[in-house]
């Protein structure tokens, strides 16, 4: 029977972004099972790890992959449900929250705007703020994004038991490269990389070494 492998997509990740990558690992035989993250109502990171759950359940123990968001619901469901998680694999990872002047502006600058300005000067604004996945969510998601962007994993990063691989991108605007030597640090058995030409978005930008780093994992002891 194939290995399974579960994939979480980051916050409002387009999955046909994600074909090329899912393509080449299906190619070599793993079954690879990449959800969409559910947008019915509003969540906290527990509750997307018993979404994953349920989801999973009649699955046999399987390697789960995370990158950016989806790391971090990787790494609560790791922590809470060891007997499923065979080996992790977080990808440019959420999960480390340190203060944050955005955080503080996004959400009341948001309210104070709504109605005044045009949809294009919103735009702007919140891409000048790193925002725009705030700006394009619909109420609920808004109102999710406001709530997981103030839960930190490094609780549950030390409750992991799974051996884990940590890949980062050396020029990472969004989750900064000491956030993946915290993560490397707070996690038994981890292994940690660096693509030294790669940003945020290493599922598109580098699915080669990406896939190569991934299979080397699964196949190691």
């Amino acid at each position: 029977m194939a290995e399974t492998l579960v994939i979480l997509h980051g916050w409002g990740s387009d999955l046909s972004r994600w074909k090329p990558l899912v393509k080449k690992l299906k190619s070599t035989g793993l079954f690879v099972i990449l959800p969409g993250l559910p947008q019915d109502k509003v969540r906290n990171i527990a509750d997307f790890s018993d979404w994953l759950y349920q989801k999973t359940k009649t699955l046999p123990p399987f390697f789960l992959a995370g990158h950016s968001f989806g790391g971090q619901i990787a790494i609560n469901f790791a922590a809470n449900h060891p007997e499923r998680v065979k080996k992790l694999i977080l990808i440019a990872s959420a999960g480390i929250r340190r203060p944050s002047w955005k955080r503080k502006i996004i959400t009341p600058l948001a309210k104070l705007l709504r109605g005044y300005l045009r949809e294009k000067a919103k735009s702007l604004l919140y891409r000048l703020l790193l925002a725009t996945d705030y700006y394009r969510a619909n109420p609920k998601m808004r109102q999710t994004m406001a709530i997981i962007l103030t839960e930190d994993q490094q609780k549950n990063m030390v409750k992991v038991k799974a051996p884990t691989l940590i890949i980062w991108g050396k020029f990472d605007r969004y989750t900064p490269l000491k956030d993946g030597r915290l993560i490397h640090e707070l996690i038994n058995h981890s292994r940690f990389f660096v693509i030294s030409d790669a940003q945020h978005g290493l599922p598109f930008t580098h699915i080669k070494p990406l896939k190569e780093k991934i299979l080397w994992f699964i196949g190691s002891k």
